[in-house]
């Protein structure tokens, strides 16, 4: 190397500018003086932001910092124009990183604006074709350095150098910088130089190298590796910046959901339309994908270090796509002085693969979901296509024309796409507690690919997506778009042929279910009739559709055990932000979905059951305590967030009883088919017969509650209209087997069992919805489904009990049963129900004739009928109740008055006669209003009207001789004076008819009669207990005999002959027996552990009569100071023997 020179100016800012001025007059092909570039380094170096600041010597460093690049591409081992090339790129990323307050920080636009204009990125874009080129022996002789290493090193400058300008560059100028990159496709060159020089390194020792000293870097040149590691850290940063961060990662897919885009920046919209081809070149796609498959394989590194993963860490060929070499696949290495971590090294590397495969992929089909919500419809397709150079002459076609050009378009495929992500979750789930937000992004790609696949392809990529949710519970809840696309997901409807098991039922489903709306069109004249129906469901079991394919493969994986791990947080019921999510999850997964009635059905017993108890135990939870919302997300409408009118247990209850609805209406199908039939052919015959029985009503709409629960709110016009719900869809799903199968068993169970879980909780919620006046339509029909449950339940108490455990095992099998402490509260029920009553009978004109249809005004009419059956004294009490309050307000308001007139005469007549009548008044309103009053205040009870309007005169009858034999009971309370005449007039026709309660008496032992279940199928409590624990029993014994045998055991019930032909083998010796039991304590509310279910010498267990096991010490507590202290065996035991030892002390003495 020739001496320096010893010319230096006499100034710095002198020097800086004979520098510039020397390199901005050179020719790209003129050799330069190595000693000014290094002189003007040192100058650069050695400059404040001051000197920098000036226009001047800011447009001489980017002429300068042009020739170099220009000079490199020219030969990549011309060392003065590296050494300028590395001084003006170091000194122009500080310009443009400079904080606010630096004097070049105004500067930045037009910096930024002039590295655009001198064509800068076509001179990078040339700069990274040259490094792929092969250097001459000469030139790598003459040159310092290898060839390898400053290619390597000018690819990482030059990205970084791209990087600083992507992440300061202003909105305005954004869009101009994504046109020069489609101009000159440096994304694309950038790439491809990128992955060429990381496969140019090769090992130290290619003989003596193992695999997997290959794969962990050992015997790897490591400062290579390092530079290569930092050069891909920098471009997993430069392609998100790109774009901006202010877009969710649903809107950045090509086919976007109408929903989401509707909410989205259409400024930044447009900047990703113009971006997507950019991302879309093979090589962008290549580098992204090995950049996140190196970050997987560096966190798999890491875990199996820590012990948390498994040690075969070698790539495999699932990992490999696209032709990337295996020794590509290497890990991460953290440079010595660099300004990011590790995990945010690694974090990067799979955020732009994620982000790649998001903005590029698509399936190639639109795979339908049953009730799809508001806004679920595609946008038009958008498959990006990746763009070559122009043809036009520039420094940037340049580089496109020579033998390095952009290859041909070759994208990542959906279902490579798929499995490259797949791989990046198992490696993101050694360190799932620092990497859960890029699981989640992770996740949700992976379910809109599925969506878009060809059937067949989804159909076998789609239990692994639930296989991976199992085994991050949490994530359900942390992420709501995660809930709406596991809800979706269950309705998937794939052409996989239904499974043995359920071929029968789903028959039988679609026998009787209406048409699906992707069933073909049918003429007018046989549309809806019994054939065309029947003609459908043949033709869509010939098409080997199957709508519960999906819901089969979750309840494979053990979604109901993810549900239940992810709802037993009791924290985060007690928070207003995690108690929302939770919700939304309930409300996505399992009632928006329409599978529940499937799951109770096909599901897995004793998951099933351990997540009611869960459902049950928040519910309490909230009961005691409730928490306030502030919003609420809409299952049916995704994105929308609607002010919250009560708090979560009003949801919550809402929820359940929604889901308790559609079994309720599923099981009504085929029943309700048959009545209606019934009814024809009794109304034909006896018109006058049925009508004077009051048995009649208008048939009710299926699934209202779940439609007007979260009614959807069109974007266009503002119109409200309640939510779509498809019965079809839930009988198709497997939620309407065949009668008298095992699945049509255990549904029926487990309903029962969710209903005496439940409906404590759900009465309660429902009086304390009804006080309220908001969303009076939902809670009405929320009111009508909930007190027909209850009346059932009150009714079954009446029934004697060898009736009410007909059919299912009588009480000698309880003990057997002991898994469950069946408890009904029948007390709080009737309370309850008590209350919804006298709310819906004394506030009929207000709230049912203003937001009730006629078929719901007819079952308030039917329930009140029902009710009033069970507790015939309730009408009288009713009746008296509203009379009295009446007379109160009128009292009141009188007192009101005459306190007044008091307190202006005290003030005439002194201090003392006003503390008197003070006294006085606070007597009187303690006083309850006298028997005259009330009498005065005696009227119908405004339910009467809405009898009158729908013809149901017996019920006119029975309110009129109720309210005809309270008048006579006040008049004798009143002793007959002053009332008499009155009271004769009412007497009178009473008398002639035997007297009003005598009518009273024949009207309701006529309704008595009349009077059925509107719910046959509901069975007891004890019927659950020894039904459930024979299936569970059966479900143990079909478990151990298949890990004995080393079959795989069936996840979902209801479809094992094993299991049903051991059903009875619950109580032998030698036989497996369920040995798991809920908490004893009926009001338990604890969400501790991960299960509802107490395993075997699990919590606690009452030591006097080891009968009762709780789950935790606080519920035996509870409990025994409540209940249980009352009923033990044991201390009833120990209670006698204590007696008798004191009686024999004292014969004795």
């Amino acid at each position: 190397m020739p001496p320096r020179r010893a010319r230096v100016p006499a100034t710095l800012e002198s020097r800086i500018k004979q520098g510039l001025q020397y390199f901005a007059d050179l020719r790209e092909d003129t050799a330069a003086d190595v000693a000014r570039a290094e002189d003007l380094e040192d100058a650069l170096l050695e400059a404040d932001v001051n000197i920098i600041s000036n226009t001047g010597i800011l447009s001489g460093i980017v002429a300068a910092h042009g020739w170099a690049a220009r000079a490199l591409a020219v030969d990549v081992l011309n060392d003065s124009a590296y050494v300028a090339f590395v001084a003006t790129a170091t000194k122009l990323r500080e310009l443009l990183s400079s904080q606010p307050g630096d004097p070049v920080c105004d500067r930045q636009d037009r910096l930024v604006r002039a590295l655009l204009r001198a064509d800068t990125l076509a001179v990078y874009a040339r700069l990274c074709v040259r490094t792929l080129a092969p250097t001459r022996g000469a030139a790598a002789r003459r040159s310092l350095r290898t060839p390898d290493a400053v290619k390597r090193d000018l690819v990482w400058r030059v990205l970084k150098s791209l990087s600083t300008i992507a992440r300061f560059v202003d909105n305005s100028l954004r869009q101009e910088l994504l046109t020069a990159l489609a101009h000159t496709q440096l994304l694309e060159h950038a790439a491809r130089a990128l992955l060429h020089a990381a496969q140019s390194i090769q090992p130290a020792s290619s003989a003596g190298t193992s695999g997997a000293a290959a794969a962990s870097g050992t015997g790897l040149s490591a400062e290579s590796w390092t530079t290569l590691s930092a050069a891909a850290t920098i471009f997993a940063h430069l392609l998100p910046c790109l774009v901006g961060t202010d877009l969710a990662i649903a809107a950045l897919c090509p086919r976007p959901r109408a929903s989401v885009e509707a909410s989205q920046n259409l400024r930044q919209l447009q900047l990703l339309e113009q971006l997507r081809p950019l991302l879309a070149g093979r090589c962008v796609q290549l580098c992204a994908g090995w950049a996140g498959l190196c970050a997987a394989l560096t966190l798999q590194q890491q875990g199996a270090a820590d012990g948390s993963a498994p040690q075969s860490l070698l790539p495999t060929a699932s990992q490999l796509w696209h032709g990337l070499p295996s020794e590509l696949m290497r890990l991460l290495q953290l440079p010595p002085q660099a300004t990011v971590s590790r995990p945010d090294m690694v974090r990067a590397a799979t955020v732009v693969c994620v982000f790649v495969m998001q903005v590029t992929v698509s399936g190639p089909c639109d795979l339908a979901i049953a009730q799809p919500p508001v806004g679920y419809d595609r946008l038009p397709h958008r498959q990006p296509q990746p763009q070559r150079s122009s043809a036009r002459p520039s420094a940037g076609s340049a580089a496109a024309e020579g033998p390095a050009a952009a290859p041909a378009p070759a994208s990542y495929s959906a279902v490579n796409a798929y499995r490259l992500l797949r791989e990046l979750w198992c490696g993101l789930a050694c360190d799932s507690g620092r990497c859960r937000p890029t699981m989640f992004m992770v996740a949700k790609v992976m379910a809109r690919l599925l969506t878009e696949l060809r059937p067949r392809q989804a159909a076998v990529l789609l239990p692994s997506w639930w296989q991976l949710l199992a085994q991050e519970p949490s994530m359900l809840f942390q992420e709501c778009r995660l809930a709406q696309d596991a809800g979706e997901l269950l309705r998937l409807q794939l052409n996989a042929p239904p499974p043995a098991a359920w071929a029968a039922g789903v028959t039988d489903a679609a026998s009787v279910a209406a048409a699906s709306v992707d069933w073909p069109p049918e003429p007018a004249e046989v549309k809806n009739t019994e054939a065309a129906i029947a003609a459908n469901a043949a033709a869509s079991l010939a098409r080997e559709r199957d709508p519960s394919y999906s819901l089969r493969c979750a309840l494979d994986a053990g979604l109901l055990s993810v549900m239940e791990r992810c709802l037993r947080a009791p924290q985060a019921w007690r928070q207003s932000d995690s108690v929302s999510k939770l919700l939304y999850v309930v409300n996505c997964v399992l009632r928006y979905s329409g599978v529940w009635p499937a799951v109770l059905a096909r599901g897995p017993l004793q998951q099933a059951v351990s997540l009611i108890a869960t459902l049950g135990a928040a519910a309490r939870l909230l009961q005691e305590k409730d928490t306030s919302l502030d919003v609420i997300s809409r299952a049916s409408q995704p994105g929308m967030q609607t002010t919250a009118r009560c708090g979560a247990g009003g949801y919550l209850c809402a929820y359940l009883s929604a889901m308790l609805e559609q079994v309720v209406d599923v099981r009504a199908l085929r029943e309700g088919a048959q009545q209606q039939q019934q009814q024809q052919q009794q109304q034909q015959r006896e018109k006058q017969q049925a009508a004077a029985i009051d048995a009649t009503a208008a048939g009710p709409i299926p699934l209202h509650l779940n439609s007007v629960l979260e009614k959807a709110v069109d974007s266009k016009d503002g119109s409200v209209k309640p939510s779509t719900f498809s019965i079809a869809w839930m009988a198709a799903a497997g939620g309407l087997p065949a009668a008298g199968s095992t699945a049509y068993r255990q549904q029926q169970l487990l309903t029962s069992f969710a209903l005496y879980q439940w409906l404590p909780m759900l009465a309660k919620a429902t009086e304390d919805a009804l006080c309220s006046e908001a969303g009076a339509e939902r809670w009405l029909s929320q009111a009508l489904l909930v007190g027909h449950l209850v009346m059932d339940v009150l009714w079954r108490e009446e029934r004697p009990p060898a009736e009410a455990d007909e059919g299912a095992g009588s009480r000698n099998r309880r003990q057997d049963a002991a898994w469950w402490e069946g408890v009904t509260q029948t007390g709080q029920l009737a309370k309850s129900m008590h209350n919804i009553v006298y709310l819906l009978a004394t506030d009929a004109e207000g709230v049912v004739l203003e937001h009730c249809e006629q078929w719901q005004q007819a079952a308030v009419l039917d329930l009140l009928q029902s009710y009033w059956t069970r507790f015939a004294e309730m009408a009288r009490v009713t009746i008296r109740a509203r009379a009295t309050r009446a007379a109160e307000q009128q009292q009141l308001r009188q007192q009101q008055a005459d306190g007044k007139q008091q307190a202006g005469q005290a003030a005439d007549g002194g201090a003392g006669s006003s503390t008197s009548s003070l006294g006085d008044t606070a007597a009187q309103q303690q006083q309850a209003p006298p028997p005259e009053l009330v009498l005065q205040c005696l009227t119908p009870l405004p339910v009467q009207q809405l009898a009158v309007a729908h013809g149901r005169q017996g019920i006119v009858d029975y309110l009129d001789a109720v309210t005809a034999g309270l008048r006579e009971e006040l008049l004798i309370e009143c002793g007959g004076a002053g009332a008499g005449g009155s009271g004769m007039g009412v007497q009178g026709p009473a008398n002639r008819e035997g007297g009003a309660s005598a009518k009273v008496d024949r009207l309701s032992a006529k309704w008595h009669g009349a009077v059925r279940p509107r719910y046959p199928w509901l069975l007891s409590e004890c019927q659950v207990q020894a039904g459930l624990h024979d299936l569970m029993v059966a479900e143990a014994a079909a478990a151990a005999a298949a890990t004995a045998t080393g079959e795989p055991a069936a996840a979902c019930g209801g479809g094992s002959s094993r299991s049903k032909s051991r059903s009875g083998q619950g109580s032998s010796s030698d036989g497996p027996v369920f040995e798991h039991k809920l908490c004893y304590n009926p009001r338990c509310c604890s969400l501790d552990g991960p299960s509802a279910l107490v395993a075997p010498r699990g919590g606690k267990t009452c030591v006097r009569c080891r009968a009762a096991t709780y789950c935790c010490g606080a519920c035996q507590l509870v409990d025994w100071r409540e209940r249980h202290s009352g009923t033990c065996s044991g201390a009833a035991a120990a209670t006698a023997g204590s007696a008798g030892t004191a009686k024999a002390a004292l014969k004795e003495a």
